[in-house]
Parts: structure tokens; C-alpha cells; sequence
């Protein structure tokens, strides 16, 4: 069974973010895929890499914690990333997910040749939403600097390849056929369904 680890960042329940993940998690269960639905505002997750963290890890030790969430990213051939745009980056909980769980000797590793990806065989979709227009970010060249810093420079960094990254405008102001049109955008984004 081919699994989905889906990974949303946004606090509140009613958020396109949440509902895309909730449609996602149900539209692949339905077709078979073992599907993992990891909210990272459900307080289950500490996203602040501590100095003790930080030394375990140095020292060749994973805590339960980031364990636990290496496994789950570990199982996943595909893995969605949905989450608002904020100051033009990741939300703190989403950094804070990728500082703790996307580690050196998990993720990627140096050596003699560089560094190396070692999440290899993985795709990535990301799913951004955001309260300007596309246009605006277009015009100060910042959409492919997000897909770049966000996208490449994170997932593509450790080996997985970065298939799609959609981005849904001016989000707080959609109406129900606004979200059913990014529904279906982001559903596009799947060709496997």
C-alpha cells in the first residue's frame, strides 16, 4: 500500500489550508493509499529545536519525538506540504518541523563529494496560500525565489523531487466557488487519483 504523509500549518480549523488537507487525506484513503494527515497546530509536536536536541543528534541520537516523525516522513512516497504564506516564508511551526525532523544523517549528509539528499524516490507537492495576488510577488520576482527557498532548497535538498508548488491568491477574500476553483487545482495536482 502506497502511503501519503500530508503536512498542514495553519491554526485555524475553517482555513482553506485545513479543508485542502482534510479533502486530500479523504480523497486518498478512498483510493486505497494509507494516508497520514500530520497537523502540526494539533500541539502534538514541540517545532522548537532545542540545544539538548541539537547535542543528541550531534551525538548520534534521535529523540523519541523527532522519531516518531522521521518514521512517518520515512513510509511516505508522496508527501503534500499546505501552509499560508507569512512574512514570505513557512509558518514558525512549519520551520520549527523542518529544523527538528529534516536532519543531518536523516534527510541528507556530507561527505567527501558534498552534500547528499537521502530522501531520495520521494515527490513533493506544496500547497501555499496567500493573502496577495500572484501577480504582486511576479512583479518582484518572488514567486520563483518561494518554489526556490521553499521548495528546492528544502525538499529538493534532500533528494526528494519537488513534482508541483501551487499557489492560492488572495485566500481571506475567497467565497465558496473560489475555494471549490482551488479545490480543483489543487486536486489537478495528483495525477495519480
Amino acid at each position: 500500500m502506497k502511503t501519503h504523509l500530508i503536512i498542514s500549518a495553519h491554526p485555524s480549523e475553517n482555513s482553506f489550508s485545513n479543508y485542502l488537507a482534510q479533502q486530500l487525506t479523504e480523497l486518498f484513503q478512498n483510493n486505497g493509499w494509507k494516508t497520514v494527515w500530520r497537523n502540526l497546530y494539533d500541539g502534538s509536536f514541540d517545532p522548537v529545536l532545542s540545544g539538548l536536541d541539537l547535542q543528541t543528534l550531534k551525538a548520534g541520537s534521535i529523540p523519541e519525538e523527532i522519531r516518531k516523525e522521521q518514521l512517518k516522513m520515512a513510509e511516505a512516497e508522496l508527501v503534500t506540504v499546505v501552509y499560508p504564506l507569512w512574512w514570505a516564508s513557512f509558518p514558525a511551526v512549519l520551520k520549527g518541523y523542518i529544523d527538528r525532523v529534516l536532519t543531518n544523517g536523516f534527510a541528507y549528509s556530507y561527505g567527501p563529494e558534498g552534500v547528499k539528499g537521502l530522501l531520495g524516490g520521494k515527490r513533493v507537492v506544496l500547497h501555499t496560500t496567500m493573502g496577495n495576488t500572484v501577480e504582486e510577488y511576479e512583479d518582484k520576482g518572488l514567486i520563483d525565489a518561494f518554489k526556490a527557498s521553499q521548495g528546492d532548497e528544502v525538499f529538493g535538498f534532500c533528494g526528494m523531487t519537488v513534482e508541483n508548488h501551487l499557489f492560492y491568491p488572495q485566500i481571506t477574500l475567497a467565497d465558496e466557488e473560489k475555494r471549490n476553483h482551488f479545490l480543483e487545482k489543487a486536486l489537478a495536482a495528483y495525477p495519480e487519483l
